[in-house]
């Protein structure tokens, strides 16, 4: 393999913390300006068309996510198994999953892109969405299933990018996106009233843009893994792979949103205000986990990497700086949603009953932070090995033996507080499993020995 650009990170030599920190930053600032996404299209409907707009786009978030779960989970498997490729300095096999990633993923979209256009509003049914909101919000799912391969796309490049250790360019390529983004919003509202189907218009055509720079920039600055690229290089030994890591990792995220559709009708059943007030907090809540989920990402390619190179030790001491740096984050973010909930509530709506019912919610979910970041970031160790299956038995457990049926029996006794108070116990179950799984030892069984290879390059 040549020698890796200035664009990539090695994690299997040289010190741990800042290259695990500097490969965070950039996922941390992508997920940043992936929410920013959704944020902006709640803080531009919410000031301008007003909350029963935000509660159609919200009703719409645990369809969309559940809808392209598999999806998502299975660009994971390609993110694994490039970064132990990449480890083992393996570039062949590197550019074969590549190719083999595409080939599976093009109709894959286009399937789910016919579906979710044909049956939204019978989905939107399903969860209880409110009739006032119901054509809202199926214009707006419509719109954004149709423009689902576009991000389907440029999540199996990010996956791609991860695994070489190259987090800038996505990064570059998304404040791209966020910037089109915020001015087609205002451009489809302000000047065309296009309504709230408007901003779904808008976010899939800068996910496309982003998509599109993504393959034109893999091209042009890691030719490597580009030259000599050919249609005969689909494996289905990787296909089948990729998918033992992905398909998983897929049915965990289908669990997981599938609960949420559950969750999501108990809260539809409340009113308004309360899926308005849901829909703001819950996007502050995730806005503020990102930094956990980003230091995961980056522990699992980092864990990845070290499978491939061998390394048990090295794989040992990445956990230990990335569960302090999680611990110290999760309690800082603690203190912070106390002192500045009903501020940032506020930047998406002045009405005081909404602005309620989200502090209530972010008050309660923010004394477990640090448990989600034990939860979180160990998950990383799993994603690097290609475990991915106790992660779906965790995420069955957590959610569907767990959460949902609280979320069913507090919210009958305590009303929408008894939902909020479901939500933490997903995350003590899911951190029993990922730190059993750890301390276990059960993924030394994914090293083997560096090979001559490996040792000589």
């Amino acid at each position: 393999m040549k020698p890796a650009k200035k664009q990539t990170m090695d994690f299997t030599k040289g010190p741990i913390v800042k290259p695990l920190l500097l490969f965070a930053l950039p996922l941390l600032l992508g997920n940043i300006l992936q929410q920013l996404y959704q944020i902006t299209d709640s803080l531009i409907v919410g000031n301008i068309l007003g909350k029963q707009a935000l509660a159609a786009i919200g009703a719409t978030a645990p369809i969309t996510n559940l809808s392209i779960a598999v999806a998502i989970g299975t660009t994971l498997g390609v993110s694994v198994l490039v970064s132990q490729f990449f480890g083992a300095h393996d570039t062949e096999n590197v550019k074969k999953t590549i190719v083999t990633t595409y080939w599976f993923f093009i109709p894959y979209a286009i399937v789910i892109s016919i579906i979710g256009t044909i049956f939204a509003k019978q989905f939107l049914l399903i969860t209880n969405t409110p009739l006032e909101i119901l054509d809202n919000a199926t214009k707006y799912l419509r719109i954004t299933f149709l423009g689902s391969s576009c991000m389907i796309g440029y999540n199996v490049a990010n996956a791609v990018f991860r695994g070489i250790g190259n987090a800038k360019k996505p990064l570059f390529l998304l404040v791209l996106s966020i910037i089109l983004n915020i001015i087609l919003d205002l451009i489809f509202l302000l000047v065309f009233k296009t309504e709230v189907w408007g901003t779904a218009l808008a976010t899939i055509i800068s996910q496309g843009v982003a998509f599109a720079c993504s393959l034109y920039f893999f091209k042009k600055e890691h030719k490597e893994f580009h030259s000599k690229i050919r249609k005969s290089m689909f494996s289905p030994h990787l296909l089948k792979r990729c998918l033992s890591i992905g398909i998983p990792s897929g049915i965990k995220g289908s669990l997981y949103w599938a609960g949420f559709v559950f969750i999501t009708a108990i809260i539809n059943s409340y009113g308004t205000a309360t899926i308005a007030a849901y829909s703001i907090a819950a996007r502050i809540d995730a806005f503020i986990q990102l930094p956990l989920l980003s230091l995961s990402h980056s522990l699992s390619t980092y864990v990845g990497q070290n499978v491939g190179a061998g390394d048990a030790s090295r794989i040992k001491a990445g956990v230990r700086v990335s569960t302090t740096i999680g611990i110290v984050f999760s309690l800082l973010m603690t203190a912070f949603v106390f002192l500045g909930a009903e501020a940032g509530l506020r930047l998406f709506t002045s009405d005081d009953e909404v602005i309620r019912i989200g502090i209530q919610y972010l008050h309660y979910v923010s004394l477990f932070y640090i448990i989600y970041s034990l939860q979180e970031v160990v998950q990383g160790v799993a994603v690097g090995c290609g475990d991915t299956v106790i992660l779906l038995i965790s995420t069955l457990v957590a959610m569907w033996v767990i959460r949902v049926p609280l979320a069913f029996f507090l919210s009958a006794r305590l009303g929408a507080l008894g939902i909020w108070l479901s939500i933490p116990s997903g995350w003590i179950v899911a951190m029993l499993f990922s730190n059993g799984y750890y301390l276990s030892g059960w993924w030394k069984k994914r090293i083997t020995p560096p090979t001559k290879n490996q040792l000589s390059a």
